[in-house]
């Protein structure tokens, strides 16, 4: 849950070989506003990823926004998680966040959700010029539906006065939520006729006591594409569970975690808020108990025999200490993320269509 800002510059390891399926692997950090004219040329017959906040938190940064991932399947678009700054990231690419149909939280901490009612707002707003049969479906462990009711309802008090106006952009605001909510389990959670949604139970809230983990659930998400298969871990310890659920997969994007700057992090929590002992060495073991260290995702990663690793929702250090980190432990590609880099996963690469799909550099 809890990260920091880093490097303010994108970074990666240098190329490597092909494996298997993937010719090569990189990113464009593009400006926000040839974003949009970017994802258009590669809507067709291709899957993107479009990293639109890749900050853990709850404490907000300057430079980099909360946890958001737009995944982008020949045209079609859905998010998975929606922190806090997720609407701006999406007006600075260009993409208008009613033409995404479908939202998935990996699990409901504060800096993976509470952007959700920004989003939400800008589509009740724009619906009445989008497709009317145009659904808004969020789906996520238990507790969805009361989160998307909460939304809904801090929403619709501001724009009731619109409405009761006459002359403002909305006329009424109906009693319940025109949102779709969603609650899952394990196994396969969602299926279209783009992708296949595959869900596990992960270690995120394994120091949580038994009581509570019987209605709060974190999650790791494999989507199946026509172009290749892409694991999210969301937040979560060491899990067999996911590593399974990765097995073969294209690309894996791991959260990631330094536990030498956690340790700093943590004792600097400690003092600033004064906390007794008990409170800092609780907080230290969710840090590393219940989150990704750079050794963990690279065993992980080399295990489940995953093509290639983006990282993500890290915490600060030197961003080369996470690439060549992981890389200890798996040959493949590993990159570093940062805010509006995307990466592409389609039917051929710039090599030429030999090979099979091929994840590629987004042009």
């Amino acid at each position: 849950m809890l990260g920091g800002m880093g490097a303010t510059q994108p970074f990666m390891t240098t190329r490597s070989r092909s494996i298997g399926a993937i010719a090569a692997l990189s990113f464009v950090l593009a400006p926000p506003t040839l974003l949009a004219q970017r994802l258009a040329q590669h809507d067709s017959a291709s899957t993107q990823l479009l990293f639109l906040g890749t900050a853990a938190g709850p404490p907000l940064r300057a430079d980099r926004s909360e946890p958001a991932t737009l995944l982008i399947v020949d045209g079609r678009r859905y998010l998975i998680d929606c922190g806090i700054g997720t609407a701006r990231r999406l007006v600075k690419a260009g993409i208008a966040s009613e033409t995404i149909g479908t939202i998935f939280f990996t699990h409901l901490h504060a800096d993976h959700t509470l952007g959700l009612a920004d989003v939400l707002a800008n589509d009740f707003l724009q619906k009445g010029a989008a497709d009317a049969a145009h659904t808004i479906n969020i789906y996520g462990p238990p507790q969805t539906t009361a989160l998307v009711d909460a939304a809904y309802r801090y929403m619709s008090i501001p724009y009731a006065v619109f409405a009761a106006e006459g002359g403002g952009p909305v006329r009424a605001v109906p009693a319940t939520s025109p949102f779709a909510a969603h609650e899952v389990g394990e196994g396969v959670v969602y299926q279209d006729d783009k992708i296949k949604v595959v869900a596990v139970e992960n270690t995120h809230y394994i120091l949580m006591p038994e009581r509570s983990r019987a209605t709060m659930k974190s999650y790791s998400y494999r989507f199946e594409t026509p172009h290749g298969t892409i694991v999210f871990t969301g937040d979560t310890g060491p899990s067999d569970a996911v590593t399974r659920l990765a097995e073969g997969a294209d690309v894996l994007v791991s959260e990631v975690e330094n536990a030498v700057a956690i340790g700093a992090f943590v004792d600097s929590m400690a003092q600033k808020n004064h906390w007794p002992p008990a409170r800092r060495n609780e907080f230290e073991a969710h840090m590393t108990k219940e989150h990704l260290d750079i050794s963990d995702v690279g065993r992980m990663a080399a295990k489940a025999g995953v093509k290639a690793v983006l990282l993500h929702h890290w915490y600060p250090s030197d961003p080369a200490v996470y690439v060549s980190g992981v890389k200890k432990y798996f040959a493949g590609p590993v990159f570093g993320t940062e805010d509006f880099q995307r990466y592409c996963l389609g039917a051929t690469s710039p090599a030429g269509p030999s090979g099979g799909d091929r994840l590629h550099r987004c042009e």
